[in-house]
């Protein structure tokens, strides 16, 4: 909060002659928490974890937490008028729209009250009564992208999910392994992607359809994961794995990886894990189940008692997640 408003007094005073440049990236909507006047910080905070356990997608989250802060939704690019903002963006979204990126604190959107409030509706999230009540009022209208004082802005992502899968692939290829990417926008239930992944996997392995091993599939995108479990400790990209490893369990000459590329998944020390067709078997034999583990949305402790967790530490970055998938020819190891 003091951070919050540390950025107003910055911006506060400012000429037309003046120029902001907004360095922006993914996290900054957990890093700017600004209630507005009616609502606390614990109000926001609850708003918050309603949202994570929501399954709701990227976009849903921030559109509707846009509407209960003084700083997000371009309203911090607003309190700069009259001076010239040029925003730099960091991508974690999928689709890469600067407008979702940490909740657009220098970038509006169109998405209106009314449209949040369906959100909600729509994915059945709970939320405080006094929040909502603050986004049914007037008081939580959002910029409007088309106000005038926005005119004269500037907006750029130079990093994304896309540039980041378009490197792996030529560090594949440099190996000689072919590389494909499926796609840079993938959202979804976690671990519904990953049992969709996990099937395509085993087309190339056991068909060479509709790619011919050896291959590494690329894909990214931010999915989700609706919270079913008691006690659990997750991630969404070891959600994706557990359910991953669960589909091509037996099959020799599939391996992955999935990870956050911030260096954290969901609230861990791990970015994410690794897996292949032994994960489900070799956890079997140490007493756990896959299936139980999910369950419980603990595939944090079922890569911890692998001892196959990733855990590179924070990287500097967050263009979200990454997920490679590598077949073999049969018989390559």
């Amino acid at each position: 909060m003091a951070a919050s408003e540390a950025l107003f007094d910055a911006v506060r005073g400012l000429t037309e002659r003046d120029l902001v440049v907004a360095l922006v990236c993914g996290g900054g909507s957990a890093l700017l928490p600004a209630p507005p006047e009616g609502l606390t910080l614990a109000e926001e905070q609850a708003l918050n974890r309603a949202l994570l356990a929501s399954g709701a997608p990227i976009g849903v989250m921030n559109a509707i937490r846009k509407h209960a802060s003084r700083i997000k939704g371009g309203r911090l690019a607003a309190a700069c008028a009259p001076a010239r903002v040029v925003s730099l963006i960091v991508s974690d979204v999928p689709g890469d729209d600067p407008a979702q990126v940490a909740s657009g604190p220098t970038v509006p959107d169109a998405v209106d009250a009314r449209a949040a409030l369906a959100m909600i509706e729509a994915w059945k999230i709970a939320l405080p009564e006094t929040v909502l009540a603050h986004i049914r009022s007037a008081a939580s209208a959002a910029p409007d992208p088309r106000d005038p004082v926005f005119a004269r802005n500037e907006v750029h992502v130079i990093a994304s999910a896309r540039i980041s899968l378009e490197a792996a692939a030529a560090r594949a290829g440099a190996q000689g392994v072919p590389a494909v990417i499926l796609s840079d926008a993938i959202e979804g239930e976690a671990r519904d992607v990953g049992r969709v992944h996990a099937a395509l996997a085993r087309e190339v392995a056991c068909r060479n359809r509709p790619f011919v091993a050896p291959v590494v599939m690329l894909s990214g995108g931010e999915t989700t994961v609706t919270l079913r479990g008691d006690g659990g400790r997750g991630g969404r990209n070891t959600e994706f794995l557990l359910a991953f490893a669960q589909a091509v369990d037996g099959l020799e000459g599939i391996h992955a990886l999935a990870a956050d590329t911030d260096g954290i998944d969901g609230t861990e020390d791990n970015a994410g894990a690794f897996a292949d067709g032994t994960s489900a078997g070799r956890l079997r034999a140490s007493g756990h189940d896959a299936m139980t583990a999910l369950a419980r949305n603990d595939a944090w402790g079922a890569f911890d008692q692998l001892g196959d967790l990733f855990i590179p530490g924070p990287t500097g970055t967050n263009v979200n997640d990454f997920r490679a998938i590598l077949v073999r020819p049969e018989g390559h190891g």
